[in-house]
């Protein structure tokens, strides 16, 4: 699991189209973007988070999630093609 927009901040309507590219170039690339972290930081359990480089692994799928203000929620499944 990661969180790219810890990388680039809030971006408001913007957001959602650059985690939807990011995932599209993880794919591409096969491998897992990380996620930015200050400090110590303790590793969620049960949740494989992707800190401080990327990781390299085989992807076939990716789940994008957006929320935005008013209650605005959304999520798409991004496929490789084989």
């Amino acid at each position: 699991m990661t969180s790219p927009k810890t990388l680039t901040g809030k971006m408001g309507a913007g957001g959602a189209a650059l985690d939807v590219a990011t995932a599209l170039l993880a794919l591409h690339h096969q491998v897992i973007p990380p996620t930015a972290r200050r400090g110590s930081i303790p590793q969620p359990r049960g949740i494989d988070m992707v800190y401080d480089r990327p990781r390299e692994t085989r992807l076939s799928n990716t789940l994008v999630l957006a929320r935005g203000h008013g209650g605005h929620n959304s999520a798409i499944v991004v496929g490789a093609l084989d």
